[in-house]
């Protein structure tokens, strides 16, 4: 039976892959918190419940920075790299994202008789506008470029495919990828070249490990040198993690001089065993020191809210540096990220998989030491400078009950003299789901070094969000000038520039874009925030969304000018860390002489 793909061919696929899945490892997922005591007595270790399902968190002590790997999506954005709009991914914090023009029609360099027709170049366009936009800031991620895909080797391919270096003939192979390296520097995107996409199947039928597969590897990476010796090479891209074939691999381009600056697989049922045995695997050939990559990961089958949380955890602790979601229902320019997407109403909506994203996106600074019983997992961070600490939890199914134990509130930097507040979410497996469910939220006592919560699971495939932050009341005003630090302050993409000594602002400075399309973020951790912003006859119309929410249209104009108005209020939240988008839209009011957004300061309620 042959393998799935990372898009889907036509017909069935089988529910499951021989030697990449690890059935059973963990179960988990929580699904109704209540909040017990908070006091200075309690055990350093939470005790069991019955069936042994347990998690210890020690804010105090840390292990390695939060890098946010995983949060990466493979053909998840539209054709043209513009939907979802920023108000969907921004939250997210992508940090890469992996394509090649899959599925489009014209069949790349292959439909076009092995030239550069427009099937090559519809391909290539949608790729170079995909990583044009996730390389930009806000998100300054990375971008594999699928090589065979723009090719034409995206399974719809014809039977009668000629492969490159059929019979050692390599000419045509090679007028492709100096035309491709040529093109891409010509665009001024930067991307990570990813030669051949699972080679071991439908893809490459000569087969993987081959000699023309070899002949086929060493010339694209001799080429893609040639034209650029800082050239990022992805590979080799296998639909499994198999060490043994792997292993040869890597000694015949050892030899050839053609070893890919990162090492690539997909879907390991086992993440930070996988890593670790293929470092070790380097490091026996003398290899080591090459990045990890896993830019194809979760199964079709496994696409909920649950399972995403443990495998992020998996993620987090391998040390892998980059890892992308699969697709399978969506190929290629749905703009849905995988399916993390859905469409209600014809408007695209968030669902229990967006909500764990957006809770691990959150989840900055350093990571926290873990200990678990039994068989759910759980991953905790803390971020002493933005002033917050947060515990995902999930598992492969559910459990019927747990208990969580934090320790380490006081040492973590986090408790001021008010105390901090525990806010319990909920993450329902669900599509859509416009908010996870607010289990509790409470204020533990200032000096209390560890807080006790019994979990008490009551639905499969959900995930949960704890977060911990001071128990400030009141309101703080952070300036649109501040980017970049503590727990509240802004963040900006291109087009975005800073005005000084305004006198009538708060600080005197604004910070302004009048091209439509341009976004800025707010992230701040509270339960409310107004925006405040300049209204005047030259201002325009802004789009704004809190944690993935239909976006508003906010009018800036004015018949006469105020300098710091506040135009928006977002509804009550739950006290935790949250993200604004603020996108300057297209249109303008009638009256208006201009596009202009200037952003002057936010108002957020602790």
């Amino acid at each position: 039976m042959p393998h799935p793909l990372h898009y889907p061919p036509p017909g069935p696929h089988p529910a499951s892959r021989t030697g990449s899945r690890r059935r059973g490892r963990l179960a988990a997922l929580l699904a109704a918190l209540a909040l017990l005591a908070t006091g200075g007595q309690l055990a350093a270790t939470a005790p069991a419940h019955a069936d042994g399902q347990a998690v210890t968190v020690d804010l105090g002590t840390t292990q390695g920075a939060a890098t946010g790997v995983g949060s990466g999506f493979l053909y998840g954005l539209s054709e043209d790299g513009s939907s979802p709009d920023d108000s969907l991914l921004a939250p997210l914090a992508a940090r890469s994202a992996r394509g090649g023009g899959a599925r489009l029609d014209g069949g790349g360099w292959v439909g076009d008789n092995y030239g550069p027709g427009s099937g090559y170049t519809r391909r290539l366009n949608s790729a170079l506008a995909q990583a044009r936009r996730v390389t930009a800031a806000p998100y300054n991620g990375t971008y594999d470029l699928l090589v065979s895909d723009i090719w034409g080797a995206d399974s719809t391919q014809p039977a009668a495919t000629v492969y490159p270096c059929t019979n050692g003939d390599c000419g045509n192979w090679q007028t492709f990828l100096r035309r491709l390296t040529a093109d891409v520097a010509a665009s001024g995107v930067k991307v990570r070249y990813d030669i051949w996409n699972e080679p071991a199947g439908a893809f490459f039928p000569p087969g993987f490990n081959t000699t023309q597969y070899y002949q086929m590897w060493d010339t694209a990476v001799r080429e893609l040198r040639a034209a650029d010796p800082q050239a990022v090479i992805v590979g080799p891209s296998l639909w499994d993690f198999s060490p043994g074939n792997v292993s040869p691999f890597l000694d015949h381009t050892k030899d050839a001089g053609t070893v890919p600056d990162i090492i690539n697989w997909h879907f390991s049922g086992t993440p930070v065993a996988d890593a670790q045995t293929m470092r070790s695997l380097l490091d026996s050939k003398g290899l080591g020191g090459r990045q990890l990559s896993m830019n194809e990961y979760i199964h079709a089958d496994e696409q909920h809210a649950g399972h995403q949380a443990w495998y992020l955890t998996q993620l987090a602790n391998s040390g892998i540096d980059s890892a992308s979601h699969a697709i399978w229902d969506d190929c290629c320019v749905a703009g849905t990220l995988d399916g993390v997407l859905v469409r209600s109403n014809g408007v695209l909506r968030p669902t229990g998989q967006w909500w764990v994203y957006k809770g691990y996106a959150d989840m900055t600074g350093s990571r926290a030491q873990v200990s678990t019983q039994g068989t759910l997992d759980a991953l905790a961070t803390v971020d002493p400078v933005r002033k917050r600490a947060s515990v995902l939890a999930g598992g492969t199914s559910g459990v019927p009950s747990a208990d969580l134990t934090i320790n380490g509130l006081t040492s973590s930097a986090l408790s001021g003299g008010s105390g901090v507040t525990v806010t319990v979410q909920r993450i329902p497996d669900q599509a859509p789901l416009e908010q996870p469910v607010t289990v509790s939220s409470q204020t533990v006592a200032a000096g209390t070094d560890r807080v006790h919560l019994s979990l008490a699971g009551t639905a499969d495939q959900d995930a949960f969000l704890v977060t911990v932050v001071p128990a400030v009341q009141g309101s703080t005003t952070v300036d649109a000038a501040v980017t970049g630090s503590g727990s509240d302050y802004f963040q900006y993409g291109t087009n975005w520039g800073q005005t000084n000594g305004v006198g009538d602002m708060y600080d005197s400075t604004a910070n302004w874009s009048y091209v439509p399309g341009s976004t800025g973020l707010l992230h701040f951790t509270g339960r409310q925030v107004t925006l405040r912003a300049v209204r005047d006859t030259d201002q325009g119309r802004m789009y704004v969304s809190v944690d993935g929410s239909v976006p508003v249209t906010v009018d800036d104009y004015a018949s006469a000018r105020a300098a710091s108005s506040s135009v928006w209020t977002s509804p009550q939240l739950p006290t935790g860390p949250h993200t604004v988008v603020v996108t300057v839209a297209p249109d303008i009011n009638p009256s208006s002489g201009g596009h202009n957004i200037a952003l002057d300061s936010a108002v957020i309620e602790k």
